[in-house]
């Protein structure tokens, strides 16, 4: 990596982020202070325009950010009245969610100034519908060592239980067979992403939702981008995705062939989970989320990969929940056996509570 600066997770054609983009000259300390300031004087200002009189003499109610997002949320997810009462349940801001932390320096938001897509947003783009028999397909690119990720096979049981459709594993595709563009960027062969979505968008199976192509070579998504950990496109249904980055030997933190070196393959696991389920998310149509913490948000790096969470905030599972029509309850609880069985115990132990949760809504 020549660079400090990183490319998005995926590419729109929007928004881009250039090699050489200018280090902004302020302290850290600033950075991450400035948008909850900007916030609480928000607070001040709605309270201004919604409460013309103070609560007692000398007196004026505050709203913390907390319950700015407990307004916004709601308003993102639209109508849910005419749902049964437990699915209510699962599209409410509750305290399972987390508000969108601050955006450092280099963080997405602070480079990418997104507005953000609500539900209504989403159900007006006409996203891709699946149809009756639908599938979606894993294609691997090269070779998928278990010490630098997930197999196939959890990425496959991954996809199905996040999404609710059949996976097929595709076989082994040698990159010798793989006719795209490459370059050297630092120490490593790169792969125009870009180029491979062109020649998956070529291939997609009959009996395909969508395709998504994983490999262990870095990815870029053109020259303007240092590297993509992974890119997909939003109504073409092909995406793919990149292990390269996961393991320090990529950063030459370690000796890659160091057997005294021994990485939590927990870690790289997690990451690959979170990116897989983000840009499978972008092929249902599902553009980044702004609304709360969720594996949706735009990342510019790999710190802000491993700060999201696995799961999707309520905005972006209605979403979901529109085009499939899952039992959220039943996704939950099937997503928690999954993250037990891989080791992700905290992931595993959310998605529990949350089943729990509605369980208990629905009277149970």
């Amino acid at each position: 990596m020549t660079s400090r600066h990183q490319a998005p997770v995926e590419h729109h054609d929007r928004w881009p982020m250039p090699r050489g983009w200018p280090t902004r000259r302020v302290t850290v300390m600033v950075a991450w202070l400035l948008p909850w300031l900007l916030t609480v004087g928000l607070a001040v200002a709605l309270h201004v325009l919604h409460s013309p009189e103070p609560v007692d003499e000398g007196s004026m109610p505050f709203v913390m950010a907390h319950d700015i997002v407990a307004e916004e949320v709601p308003r993102a997810v639209g109508p849910i009245d005419h749902l049964p009462g437990a699915q209510q349940a699962a599209f409410r801001f509750t305290s399972h969610f987390s508000p969108m932390p601050a955006p450092g320096p280099e963080d997405w938001l602070r480079i990418h100034p997104e507005r953000g897509q609500t539900v209504q947003d989403y159900v007006d783009s006409h996203p891709n519908e699946p149809e009756p028999g639908d599938h979606i397909y894993i294609l691997p690119l090269g070779r998928l060592p278990s010490e630098r990720g997930p197999t196939t096979d959890e990425l496959a049981e991954h996809a199905r239980r996040f999404f609710g459709l059949p996976v097929v594993v595709l076989p082994v595709r040698p990159l010798v067979q793989l006719d795209v563009p490459s370059r050297v960027q630092g120490d490593h062969r790169q792969l125009n992403a870009t180029a491979v979505l062109d020649v998956l968008q070529a291939e997609v199976p009959r009996d395909a939702y969508c395709l998504i192509a994983v490999t262990l070579e870095d990815l870029y998504p053109s020259d303007d981008f240092n590297y993509v950990f992974g890119l997909a496109r939003l109504k073409s249904r092909v995406g793919v995705f990149s292990f390269a980055r996961y393991h320090p030997a990529f950063f030459g933190e370690v000796p890659a062939d160091d057997p005294g070196f021994t990485v939590d393959r927990r870690l790289m696991v997690r990451r690959a989970l979170k990116v897989m389920s983000h840009e499978i998310g972008h092929m249902f149509g599902v553009e980044h989320c702004v609304h709360l913490h969720c594996v949706m948000n735009g990342a510019n790096h790999l710190s802000e990969v491993d700060r999201a969470p696995m799961h999707l905030c309520p905005v972006c599972l209605r979403k979901l929940h529109l085009t499939l029509g899952f039992d959220p309850e039943a996704r939950y609880r099937g997503l928690a056996e999954h993250y037990g069985a891989l080791g992700l115990d905290e992931a595993s132990d959310w998605a529990f509570q949350r089943a729990g949760y509605l369980r208990r809504e629905r009277g149970g």
